[in-house]
């Protein structure tokens, strides 16, 4: 007698099915990068906006309180908030401390980016 070799229908349609699913999972676990490498991306180009407005707070003798606020390329919106320190008593009277804050926000979901720093300025 003589057998025939080969896979049966049934085992293609298994065979077919598997690889279905292993296809699914890798196309998800593929996208998932793809979106966490853009959200990745997002934080950076935030933490470049919020480093310069940083120096160009630092950049200013004498550094005096105020706020001020802005948009950048790519729908990141930024503002700078200098106000007086005053839980430092013991600094020498030449010199005022000052909290800065920064933070850049973008997206619809309120994604945003702070920084806080202290500054000294002359009186």
């Amino acid at each position: 007698m003589y057998r025939q070799q080969g896979f049966s229908l049934l085992e293609v349609l298994v065979a077919f099915a598997i690889l279905a699913m292993s296809l699914g999972v890798l196309y998800q676990a593929f996208g998932g990068s793809l979106r966490n490498l853009a959200v990745a991306g997002n934080y950076t180009n935030a933490m470049i906006i919020a480093e310069s407005k940083l120096a160009e707070v630092a950049d200013k003798v004498p550094l005096r309180q105020g706020s001020e606020q802005g948009e950048e390329k790519g729908g990141f919106r930024w503002k700078v908030d200098v106000l007086p320190w005053e839980e430092l008593e013991d600094m020498p009277h030449s010199f005022k401390p000052y909290h800065v804050h920064v933070e850049v926000t973008w997206g619809q979901n309120g994604r945003r980016y702070v920084l806080d720093t202290l500054r000294l300025s002359d009186k």
